[in-house]
């Protein structure tokens, strides 16, 4: 199913297209767009919430006592930060589609004849991320809460918390934009996506501890950007080791914003034919 492109969000009152204030608005409009069409997305609100909240409850199901005897402690306190990051990647996926419908339908040469930058569309996109962030993180917050997931610090450790899940938002769809510039069809942008995403999962230490790896993939988990991204919000959560963790995954975000963004607006400043 190709996403519809939708009017073209007007610029009529909007300042100077050439000036910053002009750049905001385009980045506000586009914004505007990109959350109305996932609100309205039964497949992003899945992937956003329903699909984390299973793998919760499934894996607290399986593994809770197996983990809890290896290490102590609660399980759902590490699967929490691990599903709200699994949740804000497979959420983006239906980001990627919407940006593949609007390459498909032609919407992209609409925005090229007006004074609109279109590096705009995807910073808009990313910005409409952080409401969706918001979200994931309230929900899986809300039902970990009841089986057993705290914040130990107190009202700031919660704060941190929610800060940077949600900021996480805008910097792990780049992965998913940067994809679709690439895609000819959802069959070739939605497998490749969803089996990228599951190794970043499946190799990090959000699952299980580093330890019940194979000597092999332990150097992968250790360095794997959900690793560190788990780990900051573990330790804002339970009172853990911050400067690690939070280096990490600033230098792995600046990384996927500068390597897939630059990716995907280079792509994108092509004409239709040359991105083939």
């Amino acid at each position: 199913m190709t996403a519809s492109a939708g009017p073209v969000p007007s610029t009529s009152a909007a300042p100077a297209a050439g000036t910053a204030a002009g750049l905001a608005a385009q980045v506000a409009a586009f914004a505007g767009r990109a959350f109305r069409r996932f609100s309205r997305s039964s497949e992003t609100v899945v992937n956003t919430t329903i699909f984390p909240l299973l793998l919760l409850l499934t894996l607290l199901a399986a593994f809770s006592e197996a983990v809890e005897a290896f290490e102590g402690g609660e399980y759902a306190q590490r699967l929490v930060p691990t599903l709200v990051v699994s949740g804000l990647m497979f959420g983006s996926v239906g980001a990627a589609y919407g940006l593949l419908g609007d390459l498909q339908s032609g919407f992209m040469d609409r925005i090229r004849s007006l004074p609109v930058a279109p590096l705009t569309l995807l910073i808009g996109i990313a910005v409409a991320e952080l409401a969706r962030a918001l979200a994931a993180v309230a929900v899986l917050v809300g039902v970990g809460h009841l089986f057993g997931f705290r914040f130990l610090d107190g009202p700031l450790s919660a704060l941190g918390f929610v800060a940077v899940g949600v900021a996480l938002g805008p910097v792990v769809v780049w992965i998913g934009l940067s994809l679709a510039t690439m895609a000819s069809s959802l069959e070739t942008l939605g497998p490749p996506l969803g089996a990228v995403f599951l190794l970043l999962l499946f190799f990090s230490q959000g699952m299980v501890p580093l330890e019940a790896y194979p000597g092999w993939a332990q150097p992968l988990v250790r360095v794997s950007p959900i690793t560190a991204y788990v780990e900051l919000l573990d330790g804002l959560a339970g009172g853990g080791p911050l400067a690690g963790p939070a280096v990490r995954a600033l230098v792995w975000s600046v990384f996927i914003v500068v390597g897939f963004g630059g990716l995907a607006a280079y792509r994108l400043s092509k004409p239709a034919g040359d991105r083939g």
